[in-house]
């Protein structure tokens, strides 16, 4: 069962940027192309899912950062909503139904291990497809992923009344250059939990887990 930890707001060196940006709502958002040359290559010669890889390079940073897990507690006793930082999140994401142009939205609980995330993936998103409601009921703690594979794009928004405290992230389809395979990444979030430096550190891990688990999966097979 997730756990949370309150946010010692004296201690926190963010404690005045996030009572700033809670009187003043925004969103924060940036997006940018990472190499996934390695990776695709690996998924596709492996026979693993691109999809699932990607989605887990993205949850395996989110659950690396405390800015990316942050979520807010009430009580009677206190005057408003404190911070608070849950100790795992897990990644909802649309499963396409071509015939309806549809989708329904599940999640996978998040795992180190890939392999496994990868086929509990497999698995809800089965489940998923057989479906015809919006989404099926999730956990608190999750984030929220979207891919939009039919169009490569340079930046992407959606307009909400408060942002989310929880991330927000989306990707493209990919475009080849120069012999490299580049995805679009895009990622939103309440500007009372990060900055364009937590942002940019998030696309940069990204790139990274990508390599990573590109070696891990061509060692594999």
């Amino acid at each position: 069962m997730a756990e949370t930890r309150l946010i010692e707001m004296d201690r926190w060196p963010r404690a005045a940027h996030y009572r700033h940006f809670t009187d003043y709502p925004c969103a924060v958002s940036l997006t940018d192309e990472i190499d996934v040359t390695d990776l695709r290559r690996a998924c596709r010669e492996a026979g693993v899912s691109m999809t699932a890889s990607v989605l887990w390079c993205a949850a395996a940073v989110v659950n690396a950062h405390e800015e990316f897990r942050m979520t807010e507690l009430d009580s009677p006793e206190w005057d408003a909503p404190r911070p608070a930082v849950w100790d795992v999140v897990h990644p909802v994401y649309n499963v396409f139904h071509p015939d309806r142009e549809t989708y329904t939205a599940a999640f996978t609980l998040y795992e180190e291990d890939f392999a496994r995330f990868a086929a509990r993936m497999k698995e809800d998103a089965a489940r998923a497809e057989r479906l015809d409601v919006m989404g099926v009921p999730t956990p608190p703690n999750v984030f929220e992923t979207s891919a939009v594979p039919w169009r490569h794009f340079t930046a992407v928004e959606a307009q909400t009344g408060i942002p989310s405290l929880a991330p927000m992230i989306v990707w493209g389809g990919f475009r080849e250059a120069d012999g490299r395979v580049l995805l679009p990444l895009s990622i939103a979030v309440s500007h009372a939990a990060a900055d364009g430096f937590h942002l940019a550190r998030f696309l940069n891990e990204c790139e990274e887990r990508a390599r990573r688990l590109a070696a891990e999966i061509g060692g594999a097979g």
